[in-house]
């Protein structure tokens, strides 16, 4: 309607289109702005919503208190792994001090038995002479500085060998806290006892128990001969860099090539 046109109609009818202009915004009014109401065959019946509710808290409490027990668990499992290392330490440690406790009272007390010499006047053989080979630990305590401890040292490492060659062996590392560089000229050793080892058909576990031999020589050795048809002599070692020109030379009466 043009601007002209509105100044026509009369003053009734402009009251009229007002009241109705006003009407139509209050109802728009209300419609917008009054909350909707939920459709009662629609809406969550209230106990099953309460439920709803209740299950939802119960969930996340589950899942907070499953983070709680999986942290509670890891801190618990590496409390108890710090706890088993120092007690397997601790256990440890015992075991080595005892065992060196125990060395200490039995070479002692092997000491102060053969130092005692009247004690044992009857079974004393100042000039005995043994074979390493073949004699046993009664045997051996007949000589002034070896008592029961020593003795079973020394036949533990014959068997360890295979036999003696020669009596210096008892200087050998496996011997040395038995102090026997003194007693060397009351004994002698026969080579023909010795059990050899047949080079050319033993397992690398049978090489590796001989204690002239570490793992990486004996495995050189097997490897070696997996290699070659067979050794011939103890020349044919000297190939292997793992063994010296001196560890030939105490391994040769141990050794068989046929």
């Amino acid at each position: 309607m043009a601007k002209h046109d509105w100044h026509i109609l009369a003053k009734e009818q402009r009251l009229g289109a007002l009241i109705l202009f006003g009407l139509f915004l209050i109802g728009w009014l209300t419609v917008a702005l009054w909350p909707s109401k939920e459709d009662p065959e629609l809406a969550e019946p209230a106990p099953q919503k309460k439920y709803r509710t209740w299950e939802e808290r119960k969930d996340s409490m589950r899942r907070a208190d499953s983070i709680r027990y999986a942290l509670w668990a890891a801190e618990r499992e590496q409390r108890y792994d710090s706890f088993r290392l120092a007690d397997s330490l601790r256990r440890e440690a015992w075991k080595r001090e005892r065992q060196q406790q125990y060395d200490s009272f039995r070479l002692a007390d092997s000491l102060w038995r053969d130092s005692v010499g009247w004690r044992f006047a009857a079974h004393l053989k100042k000039d005995t002479i043994l074979d390493l080979n073949r004699c046993d630990t009664s045997e051996l305590q007949f000589i002034r500085g070896i008592g029961r401890f020593t003795a079973v040292q020394i036949i533990k490492y014959r068997e360890q060998l295979g036999g003696y060659y020669s009596p210096a062996q008892l200087s050998d590392e496996a011997l040395a806290k038995c102090h026997l560089d003194t007693l060397l000229n009351h004994f002698t050793a026969d080579a023909k006892d010795i059990q050899t080892i047949a080079v050319n058909s033993c397992s690398i576990e049978r090489l590796q128990r001989h204690p002239y031999l570490r793992f990486q020589q004996a495995k050189a050795i097997y490897n070696l001969r997996r290699q070659r048809v067979r050794f011939d002599s103890i020349e044919d070692l000297k190939a292997i860099s793992e063994l010296s020109e001196e560890d030939l030379n105490r391994l040769a009466p141990y050794l068989s090539f046929k």
